[in-house]
């Protein structure tokens, strides 16, 4: 479902929006990073790491989900929260680093 919704979305703001300046930015990199936390969780499922799984997709959702609001007029004070998402989503990674350097998984 992440994986469709970040396909959808992108094709929403490529060919229904009409967006100008730096929202197209905002749109764009949203997107991208949505997709790459897709295959991110997706990974993180089948090798069962809940917990860097639930810290990416509250990093995706804080993150994408302000730019693609901001991009779509919501205030601009919710780019003090993006990267706050940006930080989960590191943190997931090297959750799942670290997950590999033990027996421990959760």
């Amino acid at each position: 479902i992440m994986g469709f919704a970040a396909i959808a979305i992108g094709a929403f703001g490529s060919h229904a929006l009409k967006l100008e300046g730096p929202a197209v930015d905002w749109f764009k990199t949203a997107t991208l990073y949505h997709m790459f936390s897709t295959a991110l969780v997706l990974f993180l499922s089948l090798h069962k790491c809940r917990k860097a799984l639930y810290t990416s997709l509250v990093g995706v959702l804080v993150f994408s989900g302000c730019l693609y609001s901001m991009a779509m007029g919501a205030p601009r004070f919710l780019g003090a929260i993006v990267p706050i998402g940006g930080v989960l989503m590191l943190i997931s990674w090297l959750m799942l680093f670290f997950s590999g350097k033990s027996s421990d998984k959760e």
